[in-house]
């Protein structure tokens, strides 16, 4: 892979976390509905490097670690930066180009992570369904990854 195009792919995983993190905002100013809380994500990391276990059930009302917060946004981004790295794949492969469209088709495919990975091994069940308004869990990361597609297609347009 050359410089060019690693450079793209950081840029465009940057631009989709951006992306989700304005409507993350955007969010927050107009209807009250908090952010990804970083922290707590940064926490998970630092435990799962420390004990090897990835599920941390308790891991919302386990002690705070020094750093979590700036972990947990490097994790974010580093997240990000990898999805960047799988639509790469998939436009080198022809399944994918740099529209918004398929930016918003990739988006509402990567929700499989949280809704199947990152929900479960915080503890909160598979789709939410340990949290006390699942459905609403859901939609929001939906919605979330949906503009986290459209953000890294447009990323990939600028970079490319």
């Amino acid at each position: 892979m050359e410089v060019k195009q690693i450079m793209g792919i950081i840029i465009a995983g940057i631009v989709a976390c951006l992306a989700m993190d304005i409507f993350q905002r955007v969010l927050l100013i107009t209807s009250g509905q908090p952010p990804s809380n970083w922290a707590v994500v940064g926490r998970w990391a630092f435990n799962v490097l420390r004990t090897a276990h990835l599920y941390q059930p308790a891991i919302e009302s386990s002690a705070e670690i020094a750093g979590e917060r700036a972990f947990g946004w490097v994790v974010h981004y580093a997240v990000g930066i990898g999805y960047a790295f799988v639509y790469a794949v998939f436009m080198q492969k022809g399944l994918l180009t740099a529209s918004l469209s398929n930016g918003l088709i990739f988006g509402i495919l990567s929700v499989i992570v949280p809704w199947f990975f990152f929900l479960p091994v915080m503890g909160k069940g598979i789709m939410g369904r340990h949290t006390p308004t699942p459905t609403k869990v859901c939609m929001l990361a939906l919605a979330n990854h949906c503009v986290f597609g459209l953000g890294m297609a447009a990323g990939f347009k600028v970079s490319v």
